[in-house]
């Protein structure tokens, strides 16, 4: 007879941690996250917390970013419970910035580092979500696969919400039943979490002006593609589809609508990567239902571990490898942060943008491409002087990068310092490029180019050209 997990119900969750580690004072559990954010056992875990029945350990709670309400990070729960999050919004957030909650710095290639065996996160608990296939019988993890099979390796309780709601996905997110201790098999389970697609026929002429550059001058038939999720990745994606590319590849942490655009227009083939030939690889699934449906049971889609799609010699075999990535700033040197506003103000995470930069350092691989709009909602300025002090840095001033906002280019690889800030100055929005270009002319620092004497275009400056108007403009 074939093993099967024990079924429980939502209230049973407590109850098995309770009587598994009841002579340990703290534990550590390891959560799926994102789409796939196990949220009806975090909801029914607090309220156990919270009740002081059954008596549970101390909980370590490492994470990715959790979509929805994540009631474990209240006020007045700390002492029972605490997130350890290696990316993060929302709840988690504010609770990190309010002191209530652990930012986990860390890459996502480097998630197991922080979680094998005998590692200071070595879990004790898996929290995951998973979808059993109806003829089969087997299990996937879905939508989020990032480091949960090296979890579900350390872990010696494994529970996992069942929900249909997700797709079943293949290749290394199949999840035996021997590797699951505990099914989760009740109504009162919460649906995986969608979000309305990318208008791409109305796209912001900021971002369209940036897709139309990083179109135009970078992409090229059969490159392998790294593309976040967000409005500049959506523009790019836009882009990309008007100009009819041929035999691109995907190799992302995260596959969204964009990126499915993409392969139904028969853009995407990965005919031409060297790993995974024919397969779009990802970690991650986030979007709309139209995305769930698209994926699931669809081979041409295979599910990899963060260790995997952000691995530097995976990314190195499938040049050409465009990554693009945004930040929260750049500086004149070219220094890039994205997981903190300042060091007193942490958003989200480093997340895989340093595992693709470092990847790409070697032109001959690629390019690592960060974008972001000049300018902020509230007028203030992206790219700064100096980055901020304190805060943690995405890509360094040594690290080779191609700086892109809605005004140009800055190609800063292999440029020398003066030359990096006069590049970057001279993307920056035209209310402050002035009073930069001054404060580089003024500084010693820098060693005056020789297009700083003439006031031609710097060296790895590419300024847009296009037809798209902006309201500044």
């Amino acid at each position: 007879m074939h093993y099967q997990p024990a079924v429980i119900k939502l209230e049973d969750v407590a109850e098995v941690i309770s009587r598994d580690f009841r002579h340990k004072e703290t534990i550590t559990c390891y959560l799926g996250s994102n789409a796939a954010t196990p949220t009806a056992c975090l909801d029914f875990l607090t309220a156990a917390i919270k009740a002081g029945q059954p008596k549970l350990p101390f909980i370590r709670m490492v994470h990715l970013l959790l979509q929805g309400p994540v009631p474990y990070v209240e006020k007045g729960l700390q002492d029972r419970i605490l997130a350890y999050s290696i990316f993060s919004t929302g709840d988690v957030r504010k609770a990190a910035n309010e002191g209530r909650a652990y930012y986990l710095p860390c890459t996502l290639a480097n998630i197991d580092s922080l979680i094998a065996k005998g590692r200071e996160y070595e879990p004790d608990i898996a929290i995951v979500k998973i979808r059993p296939h109806e003829i089969t019988g087997e299990y996937s993890l879905g939508l989020s696969v990032e480091a949960i099979h090296t979890a579900i390796d350390q872990a010696k309780c494994v529970i996992a919400e069942m929900d249909f709601s997700m797709p079943f996905t293949q290749g290394q997110s199949i999840v035996d039943a021997q590797s699951i201790d505990f099914l989760v098999d009740d109504d009162r389970v919460k649906p995986v979490y969608d979000f309305p697609a990318p208008d791409f026929d109305n796209l912001p002429a900021a971002e369209k002006r940036i897709g139309e550059l990083i179109a135009k001058y970078f992409i090229v038939d059969g490159a392998t593609l790294q593309v976040g999720i967000g409005r500049i990745p959506d523009a790019v994606v836009g882009i990309i589809k008007e100009a009819n590319y041929r035999d691109l590849g995907i190799q992302t942490e995260l596959y969204g609508d964009g990126l499915m655009t993409l392969q139904k227009a028969g853009i995407v083939t990965n005919r031409k990567k060297k790993q995974d030939m024919g397969y779009s690889t990802t970690a991650l699934i986030m979007g709309s239902k139209e995305l769930y449906e698209y994926v699931h049971m669809r081979a041409g889609i295979q599910m990899r571990p963060c260790a995997v799609t952000n691995s530097e010699e995976v990314i190195r075999k499938n040049s050409p490898f465009i990554a693009i990535n945004t930040a929260m700033g750049v500086d004149l040197l070219g220094n890039v942060w994205a997981d903190f506003v300042d060091a007193r103000r942490y958003y989200s995470g480093v997340g895989g943008q340093p595992d693709f930069v470092r990847a790409l350092n070697d032109p001959a691989y690629g390019v690592p491409i960060i974008t972001m709009k000049s300018i902020t909602g509230k007028g203030e300025s992206k790219i700064a002087m100096v980055h901020p002090p304190g805060v943690s840095l995405t890509a360094s001033s040594y690290d080779g990068v191609v700086i892109v906002t809605e005004y140009g280019i800055a190609d800063v690889r292999g440029l020398t310092a003066g030359e990096k800030a006069l590049a970057i100055a001279n993307i920056t929005h035209p209310r402050f490029r002035d009073e930069y270009l001054k404060a580089i002319h003024d500084d010693p620092l820098f060693t005056k180019s020789t297009a700083m004497v003439s006031g031609k275009t710097p060296h790895g400056v590419t300024m847009y050209q296009g037809n798209v108007k902006l309201d500044e403009e």
